[in-house]
C-alpha cells in the first residue's frame, strides 16, 4: 500500500498545489459575498429600527431617513435593494465559476487517487445518495426518507463472503439544535438574526465551503452483511450528551432501552441502545467491544454503527468529508495516507470485527 500511495501523491502533487490555491481562492470570494450581504442585512436592521424603535431616531443612525418613502421620493426604500444587487451580482458569479472549477477538479483527482490506491473497487461519483439504508441504519434519530442526503461518491467492494459499500455523505437532519433556531426564525428580528448566523457569519468565518456548512452529519457512511441472525436492532454510539439528547428527543426509537455494558474502556467511549438485552450482548461480546474501540482510534474521530437482522451499519464523521480535501495546504503525503488509511480500514471492518 506504501507504494501505491507514494506513486498516488508523486502524480498528483502538482494538481493538489493547484487546488490548494483554487480552495483559498473561493473561499476568498465565499467571505466577500456573504460580508456583503451580512452588511445588508445590517443596514435593513438598523433601517426597520429607526423607523419602528422612537429612541434610535435622534441617534447617529437618523441618517437612515434618508431611505424612507416620501411623496417626494416614492423609491428611496429600493436603492440599498439595488446598491446590494450591483455589489452581489458580480461576486456571486465569479464565486459560483471559482466553486464549479474547484470542485470539478477536486472529484477528478479524488477519483484518480482512489483508483490507484484501490484498483480492485468499484468507485462512482454520479451514484445517488442511498437514504433507504441511511433510514434503515437507525443510527440517525432525526432523519427521513424526504430528508436532505448528498452523496459525495460510493466505493463497492464485492467477495466470496460479503459486499461493503463505503459513501461519503452530507446529512441535514432537523435535530434539537436545529429545531431551536427554527423557532428562532419565527420571531421577528430575531430570525434575521439568525439568518446572519446560519448563512452569513459561519459562511465568513469557516474554513469549509459554503456546501459543507449546515450538515448534521458530513462523514464515511458504510453498510454491509454479516452472518449473525438478529430478531431486533443494537445501536453502539460515541458518548455525547447532545447525541443523546436527539436519541431520546426525536421519540422514534421507543422500543429501544440502554443497555449497560461491564467493559470499562468500550463504555467511556460508547453508549448502547438496543430492542434487547440478552441480543445487544451475544453481538457486543468482550472480543467486538474490543475491537470497536480499537477501530475508533484507528478512525480517530467520531464513529457509530448498528447491527439488525445481518446487517450492519457503520458512520465516521469527518467535517472534511471523505472524498475531499481539507482547505489547508496539501503539499504533503499525508493528504492521500488518510484518504488511504480511511478507506483501507472500512474495507476491513467485516474481517476486523470477524462478522
Amino acid at each position: 500500500m506504501q507504494e501505491r500511495i507514494v506513486t498516488a501523491y508523486s502524480e498528483t502533487s502538482k494538481v493538489l498545489d493547484t487546488l490548494y490555491k483554487k480552495n483559498k481562492h473561493t473561499l476568498f470570494l465565499q467571505r466577500v459575498m456573504w460580508g456583503i450581504t451580512g452588511m445588508y442585512l445590517i443596514f435593513m436592521l438598523a433601517l426597520l429600527g429607526i423607523q419602528y424603535i422612537p429612541m434610535l431616531q435622534n441617534t447617529s443612525l437618523a441618517f437612515l431617513n434618508v431611505f424612507k418613502n416620501s411623496h417626494t421620493d416614492p423609491y428611496a426604500s429600493l436603492y440599498p435593494i439595488m446598491g446590494l444587487i450591483i455589489l452581489l451580482y458580480p461576486t456571486t458569479i465569479f464565486f459560483t465559476r471559482a466553486f464549479q472549477k474547484f470542485k470539478t477538479t477536486e472529484q477528478k483527482t479524488i477519483a484518480k487517487m482512489v483508483k490507484m490506491l484501490f484498483p480492485q473497487v468499484e468507485f462512482t461519483q454520479g451514484a445517488m445518495a442511498p437514504s433507504n439504508e441511511v433510514v434503515k441504519s437507525k443510527l440517525f434519530p432525526w432523519i427521513k426518507e424526504e430528508a436532505p442526503v448528498y452523496s459525495y461518491g460510493q466505493i463497492r467492494r464485492k467477495t466470496n463472503d460479503t459486499e461493503i459499500n463505503i459513501t461519503d455523505l452530507g446529512i441535514m437532519e432537523n435535530n434539537v439544535a436545529n429545531k431551536f433556531l427554527s423557532i428562532l426564525m419565527r420571531i421577528p428580528v430575531l430570525n434575521m438574526l439568525g439568518v446572519m448566523y446560519q448563512t452569513v457569519f459561519k459562511n465568513m468565518v469557516t474554513k469549509k465551503l459554503v456546501d459543507n456548512t449546515n450538515y448534521s452529519f458530513r462523514g464515511m457512511f458504510c453498510w454491509l452483511r454479516f452472518k449473525k441472525k438478529l430478531n431486533g436492532h443494537t445501536v453502539v454510539l460515541s458518548k455525547n450528551q447532545m447525541t443523546k439528547l436527539d436519541r431520546l428527543a426525536s421519540f422514534n426509537f421507543k422500543e429501544e432501552q440502554e443497555i449497560h455494558l461491564e467493559d470499562p474502556r468500550f463504555t467511556s467511549k460508547f453508549m448502547v441502545y438496543g430492542t434487547d438485552q440478552v441480543e445487544a450482548r451475544y453481538v457486543l461480546s468482550a472480543s467486538i467491544m474490543e475491537k470497536i474501540v480499537a477501530l475508533k482510534e484507528e478512525f480517530d474521530r467520531p464513529i457509530s454503527m448498528s447491527f439488525q437482522n445481518r446487517q450492519m451499519y457503520v458512520a465516521v464523521k469527518n467535517v472534511n468529508g471523505l472524498f475531499s480535501f481539507p482547505s489547508g495546504k496539501l503539499d504533503s503525503m499525508k493528504q492521500v495516507e488518510e484518504l488511504a488509511n480511511d478507506i483501507e480500514t472500512a474495507l476491513e471492518i467485516s474481517e476486523e470485527l470477524k462478522l
